[in-house]
């Protein structure tokens, strides 16, 4: 497993609303260093929200393989989080860059495709599987979780194979305070298949937290990592209850803060 960070390509025309498309990222694994980085071709959402005509979507494309290049360029410049903070503080253009976050990979090429889908390309994400998810987390979580896996509070579990349905559930992080706390990070895509992927989750927590595995009680935590307003509506109408209802714990981007908190607290 190695420790990478992420940051969201953004266009976002007009700073003062600060409304924003996804439409690129960048990926940089600090050990073996490398750094991946793409935008998307499909400015379908672009022109929609900002009805951008064909010149803007022209200087978007040319903006957008200037980035490229710069990024590509910068490769023995970008060799931390804070080489890469610093880089997507300097852009100055119709593009900005999120603040870095952490994520735990096995391979920077399966993961990026699947990040990428995930972050930026949701038409991609519909054909993605999550059995075997990049390790994302929210920035106040990932820096709470890189101190405890330090001190060894908080570890990367092995599949864990889920009672009674006997399959395979893989979930990045672990750590104890009476319970084992099984944390699965998660993005819900708007539609169908965000429901059927919570279904599927709140069937196994239910069955993880009513069955020992190994002789110790588990609990599975969900971390919504991104909502928009479209998922954020989805997940408070229909996810969220759902989950309550089978004991599976959700934590959304809002409360990232405090779990945060509440994990350092009482991690053992």
């Amino acid at each position: 497993m190695s420790r990478a960070f992420y940051s969201v390509v953004q266009y976002c025309p007009d700073r003062f609303r600060a409304e924003a498309v996804n439409v690129g990222l960048i990926l940089l694994c600090l050990d073996p260093h490398d750094v991946r980085v793409r935008l998307t071709n499909n400015l379908s959402r672009v022109r929609k929200l900002f009805h951008a005509s064909k010149g803007d979507l022209k200087n978007l494309k040319l903006n957008g393989y200037s980035l490229v290049s710069r990024v590509k360029g910068s490769l023995r410049e970008i060799l931390t989080e804070h080489d890469l903070a610093n880089f997507a503080a300097s852009r100055a253009n119709d593009f900005r860059l999120t603040e870095p976050r952490l994520a735990k990979i096995k391979d920077i090429d399966q993961d990026f495709e699947r990040l990428f889908a995930e972050l930026v390309d949701q038409q991609v994400g519909i054909k993605t599987t999550d059995t075997t998810p990049a390790r994302v987390l929210p920035p106040a979580l990932s820096d709470a979780f890189d101190r405890l896996s330090k001190s060894k509070k908080i570890w990367n579990p092995p599949p864990i194979v889920v009672p009674l349905r006997k399959r395979k559930m893989e979930v990045p992080y672990a750590y104890r305070n009476g319970v084992v706390n099984l944390v699965k990070p998660h993005i819900f895509i708007p539609g169908r298949r965000a429901e059927n992927q919570a279904g599927n989750m709140a069937i196994d927590g239910d069955l993880i937290s009513k069955n020992r595995i190994n002789g110790e009680q588990h609990q599975l935590i969900v971390v919504s990592t991104q909502e928009d307003e479209r998922q954020e509506r989805e997940i408070s109408e229909h996810i969220e209850p759902l989950f309550r209802e089978y004991h599976v714990r959700l934590i959304r981007p809002r409360d990232a803060e405090a779990f945060a908190k509440e994990v350092e607290e009482s991690a053992h």
